[in-house]
């Protein structure tokens, strides 16, 4: 359940959040429980600071003008010796598209079965209470099915952090389909049975914990450039990384692609495991294709980076210069053990950096262990 709830918070962007939510940690009993307790606390302090407003344009009949005349509809109100007038305008409301989709997910998990739990009755009552509660507060913002292209076109501004979480519990929860024959945790086990977008969260989530952890380090998805020695052909296949990594004191360099698949290993026709070639190859044409343009990029270290799935692995191999590592990271352990796995993307990354073999305990290069 942590390690669920701080993945996403990490892949999301959103690791200040981490130490906060402790106590709906420790009463939740599944990663769908934990998402509706998060999403009522982040949402109540809106409805305190009143909901987001935004201009949204009507139009109708009214008594004198505002806004824009419509002439022809005025002309036959007119005729029909009314003194209305039809005009078009804007007017500041909280019904909004983000506050719909809020209330849609409110709604939504109040009813939701999959909150039951025999031992702990009295809990659910309360959640489904404080959820409906919510959707009644917002008894100006229109209760309606969510529209999913809606989810893609949210904007926020700087001053809508408050939101940022909050929406971000009501995409997942209504992307997921969350089916609930199975026993145990559904939230969590949809999310790792949906391929596509675990891989996502997992890559999102390995940047931004490298990123947060390794201040000392550039970290970003970076876009390669072939070395042609011509014109490129504009059908040259783009290259772009998951995770570049660049130590700014020394310009030392890793290239991390994280994957996820059902089997970390392939299997050989002999039934040995192998690893996964294509995977292979990609990192290595990262690496290589990239070695014109410094020192540091002729040495630099390739990970691929997998999430446990049926052994850890932590295999090594010098290929031309570059060290070439597949590893595995496992997110069913204690999240002290996880993080120092993490950790050890980096650390055990630069052991063949000439004078320069350790690092210390923030993240930068030292002399000496």
């Amino acid at each position: 359940m942590r390690n669920a709830w701080l993945l996403l918070l990490y892949a999301w962007d959103l690791a200040v959040y981490a130490d906060r939510f402790d106590s709906e940690m420790d009463d939740a009993t599944s990663l769908l429980g934990l998402l509706a307790r998060v999403l009522h606390d982040a949402t109540q302090p809106l409805l305190r600071r009143q909901l987001g407003r935004s201009f949204r344009q009507h139009t109708q009949e009214i008594e004198g003008v505002r806004g824009r005349i419509d002439l022809v509809a005025t002309a036959r109100l007119v005729a029909r010796q009314t003194s209305r007038t039809r005009c078009t305008y804007n007017q500041l409301t909280v019904d909004t598209p983000r506050n719909r989709l809020l209330k849609a997910t409110l709604a939504r998990l109040a009813r939701d079965p999959r909150l039951t739990h025999p031992s702990r009755p009295q809990k659910e009552k309360k959640i489904r209470q404080d959820l409906r509660q919510l959707v009644r507060e917002m008894k100006d913002v229109t209760l309606a099915p969510v529209d999913f292209s809606v989810l893609s076109s949210l904007q926020l501004g700087r001053n809508d952090r408050e939101y940022r979480l909050p929406l971000k519990i009501c995409e997942l929860v209504h992307r997921l389909q969350m089916p609930s024959e199975d026993s145990g945790d559904h939230a969590w086990m949809a999310l790792q049975r949906d391929e596509i977008k675990f891989h996502d969260l997992f890559e999102r989530f390995s940047r931004n914990y490298l990123r947060v952890h390794f201040p000392g380090w550039d970290v970003a998805s970076k876009r390669l450039t072939w070395p042609v020695e011509e014109d490129a052909s504009l059908l040259m296949p783009t290259m772009q990384t998951d995770i570049s990594l660049s130590d700014r004191a020394t310009g030392y360099r890793i290239v991390v692609d994280t994957k996820f698949y059902q089997h970390t290993l392939s299997t050989h026709h002999r039934g040995t495991g192998r690893f996964h070639s294509q995977h292979l190859y990609q990192l290595y044409t990262y690496l290589r294709t990239q070695e014109e343009r410094s020192d540091h990029h002729r040495r630099s270290t390739g990970v691929l980076l997998y999430p446990r799935v049926d052994q850890m692995l932590d295999e090594r191999s010098v290929v031309q210069g570059h060290m070439m590592r597949v590893m595995t990271v496992n997110l069913a352990a204690a999240w002290s053990d996880i993080e120092a796995q993490m950790r050890n993307v980096v650390n055990g990354s630069i052991g063949h950096l000439p004078g320069r073999d350790y690092m210390d305990g923030d993240g930068q290069l030292s002399d000496t262990p």
